[in-house]
């Protein structure tokens, strides 16, 4: 019995030899992971700030601070200490994660509602039709790697019409040796073909497509999609959407020529 003991005693001293001594001045994993969340939060809007606008992102880096009552110190501090233990900086990357995914679900959820109501398109020579957020986050996730809308023909559109997508993109915590790219489409169905216009954006930029509606043939529906595109499964690399219009101009109104940047795909028949 008394050589069990002693074997029990020396189990436990040995565990306990195994655990992480975190010190005092270190934030807790959950006190970590929360202000991590909101820290990324604060980069990815300042990242989407006009450059007018720019000199204002120091105040939403300090309010991540203000909100979970840190110092930069004790955050640099904390990183160091996490960085040096890399299992348990990974837990808290994979908790952040499923929270991303959690609370993306509740909103495509709510999306899909909003998407299944009946969409009433305004009459005009010119009107965006959009009726999604104008702005999306977009990551490697399933459940967040893709953004699609679609629109049906009803009276108010025209023959002949024009059809312009637009938005900015902005690629942000992007791995340095495999840059993330997004493919970009707009699409006109008719009842027995289809016209798409479409660009891979490998670089933050303006996005504008543009399609002209068939002349002769009636259109049945528009729809399209912005894909993320990172082979590396690069968690921490975000796409910003944002301004997210699709404007539909009758014939007798031209929209401006569309401005394209990056490399684009050209239209196709398909």
């Amino acid at each position: 019995m008394r050589r069990i003991n002693v074997l029990a005693i020396a189990l436990l001293l040995l565990l306990s030899g195994c655990r992480l001594n975190r010190p005092d001045d270190v934030l807790s994993p959950r006190r970590m992971e929360q202000f991590l969340y909101d820290y990324h939060l604060a980069q990815a809007v300042c990242q989407e700030l006009p450059k007018e606008e720019k000199y204002t992102s120091p105040a939403y880096i300090e309010w991540a601070y203000q909100k979970n009552g840190i110092t930069k110190e004790e955050f640099d501090r904390s990183l160091v200490w996490y960085t040096r233990n890399p299992k348990e900086l990974a837990r808290i990357y994979k908790r952040l994660d499923n929270r991303v995914d959690d609370e993306y679900r509740m909103v495509s959820r709510s999306l899909s509602q909003i998407e299944k109501k009946s969409f009433t398109i305004q009459s005009g020579d010119s009107v965006n039709l959009w009726y999604l957020d104008r702005t999306a986050l977009l990551n490697t996730s399933a459940y967040m790697n893709k953004l699609t809308y679609r629109i049906n023909r009803d009276t108010t559109f025209h023959n002949g019409d024009t059809i312009r997508l637009s938005m900015y993109g902005t690629f942000v915590g992007q791995d340095s040796l495999a840059h993330a790219s997004a493919y970009i489409s707009l699409s006109a169905y008719y009842a027995d073909s289809a016209s798409t216009a479409d660009k891979l954006l490998q670089s933050s930029g303006d996005v504008e497509l543009m399609l002209v509606l068939d002349s002769k043939r009636n259109l049945s529906s528009i729809s399209g999609s912005v894909n993320y595109l990172d082979s590396t499964d690069n968690r921490t690399g975000i796409l910003v959407l944002s301004g997210m219009e699709l404007m539909r101009y009758h014939e007798k109104v031209k929209p401006d020529t569309a401005k394209i940047t990056g490399s684009e795909l050209p239209a196709a028949e398909l």
